[in-house]
């Protein structure tokens, strides 16, 4: 099967392809269907510090989204993608799978990927082979846009494990990149249990497949925490944050001015990163260890805030390039206090530049 680039010699016109959502299609079949609405913090718990009423508006305006968690078959056989974002049935179609309907900045990924030239070749000779193909029954095709953030990655990847405790499922396809990584595959393994996993590139017919959509939700976090077993006591710990330093990113990271290193120093915090997915899940939990205030940047890091038991502080720092409340909703489901700070000023180098004024009145 062809799978590989075209050729230089390769100048076929190919008709555009639409992938049509799984979840719309009249083959699927739906177990389970729960709402999950956002909960608006009281003001013990969030304090939204920002210069200008619009970006408090942007800010609030994220706890107006609702999703829901769905879980359902696939009425038929199919073939899963390499990346488990696309599913192919007997006739060639193309199906979305494991892909959120609202997210605008990646709307066009499945697109691209089936418009692939070489992907047209490589459905054709599914379709002619289709008998041939080893066939599983009780699977699930399990995959994420975002696999490669933490934060996805154990709210709404992980979490479909969750959501399929009551179904007899036996096997879990899903793409191998995303097992690769450290502490993903830890927490990977002990969610399959006896089930096998099988790799999303090795090509095989799923009868009646599984498809489970999840997102963030108090219930997903009671689990999470139930499931790595673990939580921290407060005991008066400082800690800040720093970004991975192998992932920049532009008008996300806290610009380490002397003001701001002289604030950290003069009250004893300590510096932390949780690596680049090498670190075990109790390693990073054991950065946290005693946290009373942590201070960071927005960032997948402070997924770990899932671990921390209260009376704590937390102090998010935003700029306009990422507006998210992520945290803010698990430092509310644990009854933490979060401050949010808006900032509007960067650096030269798009690192946020924050007010240690403001970070002063926080640690009174």
């Amino acid at each position: 099967m062809r799978v590989g680039p075209p050729s230089d010699h390769d100048m076929r016109v190919f008709p555009p392809v639409y992938p049509w959502n799984a979840f719309d299609s009249r083959r699927w079949m739906e177990f389970y269907r729960s709402p999950v609405i956002p909960r608006v913090p009281g003001p013990r718990n969030l304090t939204v510090h920002a210069e200008s009423e619009e970006m408090r508006h942007r800010l609030m305006s994220e706890f107006d989204h609702v999703h829901f968690d769905r879980v359902g078959r696939l009425d038929g056989e199919f073939v899963s993608s390499s990346t488990g974002l696309l599913l192919f049935d007997r006739a060639g179609a193309c199906l979305q799978a494991n892909f959120p309907g609202g997210s605008s900045m990646a709307a066009t990924l499945t697109f691209t990927e089936a418009n692939s030239p070489a992907l047209w070749d490589y459905r054709q000779s599914l379709r002619d082979d289709w008998d041939t193909l080893p066939l599983i029954e009780n699977a699930a095709v399990f995959s994420h846009i975002y696999s490669n953030n933490y934060y996805h990655f154990s709210f709404e990847l992980l979490q479909k494990f969750r959501l399929i405790q009551d179904h007899d499922i036996r096997v879990v396809v899903m793409p191998s990149p995303i097992y690769h990584n450290g502490v993903f595959r830890e927490m990977i393994s002990q969610a399959l249990g006896d089930r096998l996993l099988l790799p999303a590139t090795e090509v095989a017919r799923l009868k009646n497949p599984m498809l489970v959509e999840a997102w963030q939700s108090d219930e997903g976090l009671r689990w999470l925490r139930a499931f790595v077993g673990r939580t921290l006591p407060a005991e008066g710990c400082r800690y800040y944050i720093r970004r991975n330093p192998l992932k920049p990113r532009r008008g996300n990271n806290v610009a380490e001015t002397e003001a701001f290193l002289a604030f950290l120093e003069r009250h004893d915090f300590t510096t932390i990163d949780f690596g680049n997915g090498e670190l075990s899940l109790s390693e990073q939990i054991d950065k946290l260890q005693g946290a009373s205030f942590v201070l960071a940047a927005h960032g997948a890091g402070l997924t770990n805030l899932s671990y921390l038991n209260g009376p704590a502080r937390i102090v998010e720092i935003f700029s306009r390039a990422v507006i998210s409340t992520s945290f803010i909703r698990v430092s509310d489901a644990l009854d933490l206090e979060h401050h949010a700070i808006i900032a509007e000023t960067l650096d030269e180098q798009g690192d946020i530049i924050v007010d240690c004024d403001l970070l002063e009145s926080l640690i009174a």
